[in-house]
């Protein structure tokens, strides 16, 4: 099902004040057409026409929105230009606009073209690589954020400017849940357009698997929805194609199912015997129930004055759909090695769970560069990789090597299935920095960091992480098109020439 949005700007800007015109001077138009009819064509002065007044083009969107731009003398703008990753702060709009509807987003990208405005799209403004910034116009999608859930089919439509935490609220009342991240800030949008991980993925799949339609405008302007049978290429490639590739997306319908009614989550500390830990961890957790989602964090921690020398702490944590009994007989290989400095464990309803699992995810100076393993980390990647993490440079902030569990029902779907093609991993292994605002007037200390975790990721890259996760956007990578897409990239590629064949969802990594 399409609809047409496309207007142009000059039909929407000029045409009342046209008709108005045309109405006020038509019988001094009609008394000069008889006079002209009896003057000798040669006698009559050539026509001039009234200058046109130059129309502003930032007036021209505010027009063509009713007043839905920010400019940056405006109230609040500052802190709505303000980018989560604040690596990109310094990168900041001419405008904002904040959209309401799909047919002003056609609007509005109808004027881009017209006045040649470069734009981005942002919903939660979390992208890793400043992809949701720019210098032109950004388009603010947080207006566009109801969320409803029909009882009749357990399905959630999100709008594509709902942030996570207000759906979890949604989804809690309902009683049901899906896969889902941590942080409340991240929106929905990105998050489900790069396939979107969290706890639930081994049970689920990653939450684009359980998305069954959307809504997108694209660069003709044309609101368009996608299924399963209404325009399938395009459905096909929003399912982990990525953000921005193809249009503005404005809605999200998911299949829910019905949240636990308990389950236990868990932060466990490691601070001795942490190699020894990590090995057993992973032995123990590979061969572990699809329902069990851990992260295990790897980084190097400045121990006590007594100790020498820095160290590496291990951190699980994650929630497993069964009782706290049933977790720590699962986990006693682990306890086994060694006790942990600190444990925490609680069996709670499902999205109580999930507030103790919260990540606050403020904004920071960051940087991340992911791999998938198809099998857990070996002895000797381990012991490559305690080695350089206790050579960790320092930042004011922290650097670590963290590994989210996948495999499960993420694996048994095709990879050709959707655009998310990473369908034969155990592991997802991300090598990441973070630096403070100190640090960034050191440029030095920033370079060590980033070389630091440079050599990690090559570490992790020589012990078979293969491929990249594109919700984890790495300006560094060379093969960027290959490590996110795979094989779906040739198909991603058409359709991409097909929906938008003047490259107007342009950005350093769009398809």
């Amino acid at each position: 099902m399409t609809s047409t949005a496309r207007l142009s700007r000059r039909s929407l800007i000029m045409g009342t004040a046209a008709s108005a015109a045309l109405a006020g001077f038509a019988p001094l138009r009609a008394q000069e057409a008889s006079t002209q009819a009896s003057t000798p064509a040669s006698t009559q002065p050539a026509p001039v026409p009234p200058p046109s007044p130059p129309v502003d083009r930032w007036q021209a969107l505010a027009r063509l929105t009713d007043g839905a731009v920010l400019r940056p003398s405006d109230a609040g703008f500052l802190s709505e230009a303000l980018p989560n990753n604040l690596r990109f702060r310094h990168v900041r709009p001419e405008a904002i606009v904040r959209c309401r509807t799909p047919e002003m987003i056609g609007h509005v990208l109808s004027w881009c073209q017209d006045y040649e405005v470069p734009f981005a799209v942002r919903g939660g403004g979390h992208s890793y690589a400043g992809f949701s910034t720019t210098h032109g116009l950004l388009i603010d999608m947080s207006a566009m954020n109801a969320i409803t859930y029909d009882p009749a089919t357990g399905r959630a439509k999100v709008g594509a400017g709902a942030i996570n935490q207000p759906i979890y609220d949604a989804l809690r009342q309902a009683g049901r849940m899906m896969t889902h991240g941590r942080c409340p800030t991240v929106g929905v949008a990105g998050f489900v357009l790069g396939g979107g991980i969290g706890f639930n993925m081994r049970r689920l799949g990653v939450a684009s698997d359980m998305l069954v339609a959307s809504e997108i405008v694209t660069a003709d302007g044309r609101v368009r929805t996608l299924s399963a049978t209404e325009e399938p290429d395009l459905f096909w490639a929003t399912r982990g194609g990525g953000g921005g590739n193809f249009g503005v997306s404005t809605s999200f319908t998911f299949e829910t199912v019905p949240a636990d009614s308990q389950l236990t989550a868990f932060r466990i500390v490691w601070r001795q015997k942490t190699l020894a830990v990590a090995r057993a961890l992973f032995a123990t957790l590979d061969g572990a129930p699809v329902t069990l989602g851990t992260r295990i964090s790897l980084a190097g921690v400045t121990p006590t004055l007594h100790a020498g020398g820095r160290q590496v702490g291990v951190t699980l944590l994650g929630q497993f759909a069964g009782d706290r009994q049933a977790f720590e007989k699962l986990l006693q290989p682990v306890m086994a090695v060694a006790a942990p400095e600190r444990t925490d464990i609680r069996e709670l309803p499902y999205w109580e769970a999930q507030e103790f699992l919260m990540e606050p995810g403020a904004p920071a100076w960051y940087r991340e560069r992911s791999a998938f393993l198809d099998t857990a980390p070996s002895e000797a990647f381990l012991e490559k990789a305690f080695h350089h993490l206790v050579r960790w440079p320092g930042t004011g902030a922290h650097g670590d090597l963290f590994f989210f569990q996948t495999g499960g029902r993420i694996n048994e779907i095709a990879p050709a299935a959707s655009a998310f093609v990473h369908r034969g991993s155990r592991w997802l292994a991300v090598a990441g920095v973070s630096w403070s605002e100190d640090d960034t007037v050191r440029p030095e200390i920033v370079r060590a960091a980033k070389k630091w975790q440079d050599e990690l990721y090559h570490t992790v890259g020589h012990a078979g992480g293969h491929g990249a996760f594109i919700n984890f956007p790495d300006t560094s990578l060379v093969d960027w098109r290959a490590r996110y897409y795979g094989a779906n990239s040739v198909r991603l590629a058409e359709i991409k020439a097909q929906i938008d064949p003047g490259n107007l969802f342009s950005f350093p990594q769009a398809v």
